[in-house]
């Protein structure tokens, strides 16, 4: 048998559920790299496509495992190789198990994708860290793209962290300061209730007082669904009822 590509494994950590953005950027920071990507196929969650740089050409499959993303190189011809990898093609031996990986078929793929590991039963490449005269022009490209789309993506995600960890500090203020206001109400009722057996006239409190109990359990209702913006408003305005209700009691 003849052995015509070397294969390049690319492993990214913990970012599969941005599996179809990071194919999306990469492929456009390719294509902005002078990369010609073509005969893209999508078969359940396994991307292949054909590439063409400079004088090189080959296959690129990527595809989710777990949670992270892998991604397989093949070279089928042009590049740099350099002697060690056309000893180790020629000769046979580990990497003559990867050379037409990726004209196979999906499950074939998939499963090489899934228990890929540099060397072992593949013979496949670090596409991060392989030495420069085992490296091509390609996958030297592939490799600060990828890293490059990664850490754009971890870049977002630390920013959708931060915001969620934002929202849910706001939520939890808002609980807090709900709950006081809350105990305010509680105690102009209170008030109410002793001023009306009293004789006293108190319409105009309670119906402040009732206005607020009203737009608490809005906000109460608002801050389950996260609305944090109506909540808000709905809080503010309970707290100013109390406080004019407050005020009318206090009134000779």
């Amino acid at each position: 048998m003849k052995y015509t590509a070397s294969t390049f494994y690319y492993h990214v950590k913990g970012l599969s559920e941005y599996f179809d953005l990071f194919i999306e950027k990469l492929f456009n920071q390719l294509a902005l790299n002078g990369t010609a990507i073509t005969d893209k196929s999508t078969e359940g969650d396994l991307v292949r496509v054909s590439v063409k740089y400079k004088d090189e050409k080959g296959k690129l499959a990527a595809s989710p495992v777990g949670d992270d993303i892998k991604i397989l190189y093949e070279v089928e011809s042009g590049g740099i190789l350099r002697k060690s990898v056309f000893g180790a093609l020629m000769g046979g031996g580990l990497a003559s198990l990867a050379s037409s990986l990726l004209s196979g078929d999906v499950d074939s793929i998939k499963s090489a994708l899934a228990g890929a590991v540099v060397g072992g039963a593949y013979g496949m490449l670090d596409g991060f860290n392989t030495a420069m005269d085992e490296a091509t022009d390609f996958s030297r490209l592939l490799a600060e793209c990828i890293r490059s789309v990664e850490q754009e993506l971890l870049d977002m995600r630390r920013l959708e962290e931060e915001k969620e960890r934002e929202k849910e500090l706001e939520l939890e203020s808002l609980e807090d300061e709900l709950e006081n206001v809350y105990a305010d109400a509680i105690s102009v009722g209170d008030e109410i209730l002793l001023l009306e057996a009293e004789g006293k006239d108190v319409s105009k409190a309670k119906a402040r007082y009732e206005i607020a109990l009203k737009n608490l359990e809005e906000a109460r209702d608002s801050l389950k669904k996260g609305d944090t913006l109506i909540a808000k408003a709905k809080i503010r305005s309970a707290s100013r009822m109390v406080e004019l209700a407050r005020e009318e009691l206090q009134r000779p």
